[in-house]
């Protein structure tokens, strides 16, 4: 007897992938779809600090003494004081806070003999918080 050969047109070891490829495109459709997605800032843990207790309120701003040495007199706050009278308030607003600010503008045509004059009646007073500025008046006021 003699043996026939079989003829076999597929090769061996050959596989047909369309069909699964088919039917992962499929899975991956149907997992998109059906999946919700979570929200990642509904999860997340703050840590907010506890309310303090006893707060204190916010301090005032601080209160400003503007004090001008003009070339015919002084002014307290844009009022024409002489230079008797400007002592005793002086004085009252020390009393009242002695780390208020206090700004000193001086003309620069006025004498340095009154500019000296305030500076010790502010440091009589024991105001500590003191500013000098040079202006130019016009009319008895800065510019």
């Amino acid at each position: 007897m003699a043996r026939k050969k079989r003829r076999t047109d597929a090769k061996a070891g050959e596989l047909n992938l369309t069909a699964m490829i088919d039917v992962a495109f499929q899975l991956l459709s149907f997992f998109i779809i059906t999946t919700h997605p979570v929200d990642v800032l509904t999860n997340l843990d703050v840590f907010r600090p506890a309310p303090q207790k006893a707060s204190k309120p916010p301090p005032t701003p601080p209160q400003v003494l503007r004090i001008t040495v003009a070339l015919e007199g002084y002014l307290v706050n844009d009022t024409p004081v002489e230079f008797t009278s400007m002592e005793p308030f002086i004085f009252k607003m020390a009393a009242a806070d002695k780390t208020q600010t206090v700004l000193i503008q001086c003309d620069q045509r006025a004498e340095h003999r009154k500019l000296i004059a305030v500076l010790d009646m502010c440091s009589k007073a024991g105001l500590v918080n003191l500013s000098v500025v040079s202006t130019h008046m016009v009319e008895g006021k800065p510019q």
